[in-house]
C-alpha cells in the first residue's frame, strides 16, 4: 500500500516537474539557511571550547568592573599586587597584564596603537607562541613582541627598534597569526617596562590567576573574592573562572545562532506556503481523477494520504538538497578561515542529529502545508469530481 502512494504521489510530482521543482526551491532555500547558520553555530561553540581546553579550566581571571554594573573593559584598571594573589590558599600563580592604547613611532610611521605589559606569568598563561625570534625574557625590559598583523602595518621584523611614549624597544619576536584579533593587532612589553613610560606603575587591567592541582577552580575563585572584598572595601572588580567565561561566550552564540536561525525559518514558511500553494492547483487539475479513483472504491482517507505523502516528498526534496547545501556552505566557511586567518579558528560543526533534524523537519512542513489541500481533495464528492472540466 505504502509502495503504491509512493508510486502515485512520484508520477504525480514529476508530471508537474516546472511547478514541483519552483515549489521545491522555496523549501530548499529555508533548509539551506537553517542548516548552514546552525552548524555554523555548532562550529564556533566547538572552536570557543577547544580554545578554551587548551587555556586550561584551572584559571581565574580578575577584571576591573562589575557584571552588575558595566562590562569588565581593558581601559578600566584595578591596582593588584601578584604576590598578594599568590599568597591565597589555592593560586599557584598569578598573571598580570596592563592595557595602554600608546604613542608608537618607527622610522616611516607614528600614531596611537594598543600595547600590552605582560608579566612573565602571562606570557605563559597567555600561551603566546613566536612565529619568528622568540619570547622577551623577565631580565630584558625593552625587549617586545609584535603581533603579526602590527608586524606588517608598521614594517617591523625581528632585531628591529622602534619607540613607545620615546622609549626605544627592540623587536625580539613575531607572534604566529591565531584569529584573535586583540593578539593579531597587538604590541606586547614587560609589564614594569610599560609601567614606566606610562607612569602608572602598579595598575593592571587583567590578572589571570592559575589554581594549584587538587583545589576546586570555584573555591579558590570565591576564596580569591572575599580577600580583595576584604582589603579593598568595595566590590569593583569581577572574577571569573574558565568554566564561567566558557558558559557565558556559549550562550552568547546559542542565542545569536537561535536568533538567525529564527530569521532563516521565515525562509521555510514561505515554502511552505508555496507547498500548499501547488497542492491545491494539484487539486484542481486531478479532481476528474480523483472522481474515478472514488468511483472504483477509494476511501477518503486513501485520497488524503495520496496527497500529503505527495506534499510530504517535496518538502524532503528540498530538504534533502538543502541540507547537501547547508552542509557545503559550513565546509567552505571552516576552509576559507583556515586558508586565510591561517588558523583553527573554526571546526566542523555538522552533527548526525542536525541533518536527520532537517530531513525530517522539511518533511513535516511539506506534509502540514499540504494538509488542507489533501483534505479538500478526500472530500470532494465523487459524482460532481467526475463531471469537472
Amino acid at each position: 500500500m505504502i509502495r503504491e502512494y509512493l508510486s502515485l504521489a512520484i508520477r504525480g510530482i514529476l508530471h508537474r516537474r516546472k511547478r514541483s521543482w519552483l515549489t521545491i526551491i522555496g523549501i530548499l532555500i529555508g533548509i539551506t539557511a537553517v542548516v548552514a547558520l546552525i552548524s555554523l553555530g555548532q562550529s564556533m561553540q566547538l572552536a570557543v571550547n577547544r580554545q578554551f581546553e587548551e587555556f586550561g579550566y584551572n584559571v581565574i581571571t580578575i577584571m576591573p568592573g562589575t557584571l552588575r554594573g558595566f562590562h569588565p573593559s581593558l581601559t578600566a584598571t584595578l591596582e593588584l599586587d601578584a604576590a598578594e594573589l599568590e599568597a591565597i590558599e589555592g593560586v599557584e600563580s598569578a598573571g598580570m597584564m596592563f592595557y595602554k592604547s600608546s604613542y608608537i613611532q618607527t622610522e616611516k610611521l607614528e600614531g596611537f596603537l594598543p600595547v600590552m605589559g605582560l608579566s612573565p606569568e602571562m606570557v605563559k598563561i597567555m600561551l603566546l607562541q613566536p612565529a619568528s625570534g622568540r619570547l622577551f625574557r623577565p631580565d630584558e625590559p625593552d625587549g617586545a613582541l609584535l603581533g603579526p598583523a602590527v608586524a606588517q602595518d608598521l614594517e617591523l621584523e625581528v632585531g628591529d627598534t622602534f619607540k613607545i611614549e620615546d622609549r626605544p624597544f627592540k623587536v625580539v619576536g613575531v607572534l604566529k597569526k591565531g584569529g584573535n584579533p586583540r593578539n593579531d593587532e597587538g604590541i606586547f612589553v614587560p609589564l614594569q617596562a610599560l609601567w614606566e613610560v606610562t607612569g602608572e606603575e602598579g595598575k593592571i587591567s587583567i590578572a589571570m590567576v592559575r589554581v594549584e592541582q587538587g583545589y576546586d577552580v570555584d573555591e579558590v575563585a570565591d576564596r580569591i573574592k572575599r580577600v580583595l572584598l576584604a582589603r579593598r572595601g568595595k566590590e569593583d572588580f569581577t572574577v571569573q573562572t574558565v568554566e564561567q567565561l566558557r558558559k557565558v561566550v556559549n550562550q552568547a552564540i546559542g542565542i545569536l545562532g537561535a536568533f538567525l536561525g529564527g530569521i532563516a525559518g521565515i525562509s521555510l514558511l514561505v515554502g511552505g506556503i508555496g507547498v500548499m500553494n501547488t497542492m491545491y492547483t494539484a487539486v484542481l487539475e486531478r479532481t476528474r481523477e480523483i472522481g474515478v479513483m472514488k468511483a472504483v472504491g477509494a476511501k477518503d482517507r486513501q485520497i488524503m494520504w495520496l496527497f500529503l505523502i505527495e506534499s510530504g516528498l517535496m518538502g524532503l526534496a528540498g530538504g534533502a538538497i538543502g541540507t547537501l547545501l547547508g552542509v557545503g556552505l559550513n565546509v567552505a566557511a571552516v576552509m576559507a578561515a583556515k586558508r586565510f586567518i591561517e588558523a583553527r579558528v573554526l571546526e566542523l560543526g555538522i552533527s548526525p542529529w542536525l541533518v536527520l533534524g532537517a530531513l525530517a523537519f522539511s518533511f513535516v512542513v511539506g506534509a502540514l502545508s499540504g494538509l488542507f489541500p489533501a483534505r479538500s481533495a478526500a472530500k470532494l464528492p465523487p459524482v460532481e469530481a467526475l463531471r469537472y472540466e
